[in-house]
């Protein structure tokens, strides 16, 4: 009864893991993130006809919403900014508005570059996932926890495009048709870039996940491989009987080798197709974290209605910092589970076969060890939410004591004083 509820459980959690990455599917191409249709029959990603017509008004359609975002993006960061300029810290809240800005074009620019490559790598992950269903003899993949993760994810993006879109249609700057048409081809390609960011953090859950049924299977097998070594009289088999399993199993660990050697180069694939996404994901939450703190601090010096909503959004934001940080952790973590299995110990000495099986597989491990870096700056991991930390608490210290203690009158007195 137990295995049959756990059967319904994973078979509604598959269900829904499709509906939701069917979603995003479609999403993605309504954003114009991806020309490629879906060919549900062969689970992979085809390719627009070279020199067909819709290829044609796909690049221009970009060319065309990029730069008119390049025009509006004064409007859209005015909410944030204010109409005057009273101190060193709005110099510096313009400046980091304006690098997000000039970074979402870049984004958009270089993912409609590299849609070809992004392709062939989603068509790699939807190969190993039927390549891994059929190793493991799973039927469902996707656990509870990727739908659960997908959700906290989605609901972390809209609460932030509903803070960020909503109060642009309700400045009397947009009573003009034309300011409104010009900021909603704005907002659209906004949503494109977040559905590209939200990607990120999607890669390397999906990458966690197969990881970790790769690594159950290896723990399952080594299970089965008990009864070779067993002194029980009840188990006990002739030596063919084991040479014969052993090279049964040594065939399937092979097989396991060869789909963690191709999960860690798509993984890194992923990683290099979207490096520059992911540390435009990283700087654009630690920037909309200063500006909400800065708006927080502003009105409450200020004595003006203190904003609790600027706090609730800095918490928001960190919290996409710590959800993309936490499933990179994860993938690396579940990529080296195999390296703490007793796979030298098991059935060693027994047949050459196995041994030579499980040297190869350890010396790959060893090889293709996992790390998600970005642009070699960094690595994505728990650690490095502490250091985002770190980096927010100095900004605030630096906000107080320079930017917004004093202002420009202040500065100047300064300056006369040593003149």
């Amino acid at each position: 009864m137990f295995s049959s509820s756990s059967a319904m459980t994973g078979k509604r959690a598959e269900s829904w893991s499709r509906l939701l990455l069917l979603w995003l599917y479609r999403c993605a191409r309504g954003l114009l993130v991806l020309s490629s249709s879906l060919d549900r029959d062969k689970l992979q990603l085809k390719a627009p006809k070279q020199g067909s017509r819709n290829r044609f008004l796909h690049i221009l359609w970009r060319c065309i919403v990029v730069m008119i975002y390049a025009g509006v993006w004064p409007m859209l960061t005015s909410a944030v900014i204010g109409k005057r300029l009273e101190s060193y810290a709005d110099v510096f809240a313009l400046a980091q508005s304006m690098s997000v800005s000039i970074l979402a074009v870049i984004s958009f620019v270089i993912q409609a570059r590299a849609e070809n490559q992004v392709r062939e790598v989603l068509n790699r992950y939807l190969a190993l996932y039927q390549r891994i269903c059929l190793t493991t003899r799973l039927r469902h993949l996707f656990p509870t926890k990727f739908v659960v993760f997908f959700l906290l994810k989605l609901f972390f993006t809209l609460c932030g495009c509903f803070h960020e879109i909503i109060p642009l249609f309700e400045n009397p700057h947009f009573d003009d048709i034309s300011q409104k048409v010009a900021t909603g081809f704005g907002i659209y390609m906004w949503l494109g870039t977040l559905c590209v960011l939200d990607a990120c953090f999607l890669g390397f859950l999906v990458s966690g996940i197969l990881y970790e049924h790769m690594a159950t299977n290896i723990i399952a097998m080594l299970k089965r491989m008990e009864p070779i070594e067993s002194q029980d009289d009840r188990y006990r088999m002739t030596k063919y009987r084991r040479m014969l399993l052993l090279c049964d199993f040594a065939d399937e660990l092979d097989e396991c080798a060869a789909i963690y050697s191709e999960l860690y180069q798509v993984t890194n694939s992923f990683r290099r197709s979207l490096q520059w996404q992911i540390l435009f994901y990283i700087y654009l939450n630690f920037i909309s974290i200063c500006l909400m703190l800065y708006q927080y601090i502003l009105h409450f010096l200020n004595d003006d209605e203190v904003l609790l909503v600027s706090i609730v959004m800095a918490v928001v934001k960190f919290a996409n910092l710590v959800l993309l940080n936490m499933c990179a952790d994860y993938t690396v973590r579940q990529s080296e589970v195999p390296k703490k299995l007793p796979l030298d110990i098991v059935c060693s000495d027994l047949d050459e076969r196995w041994d030579k099986s499980v040297e190869t597989f350890l010396g790959q491990l060893q090889t293709q060890r996992l790390e998600i870096k970005v642009l070699g700056f960094f690595h994505l991991n728990n650690e490095f939410i502490l250091l985002i930390l770190s980096a927010i608490i100095s900004y605030l210290f630096i906000l107080i004591q320079f930017g917004i203690t004093g202002g420009f009158e202040a500065s100047e007195d300064i300056k006369n004083r040593f003149d």
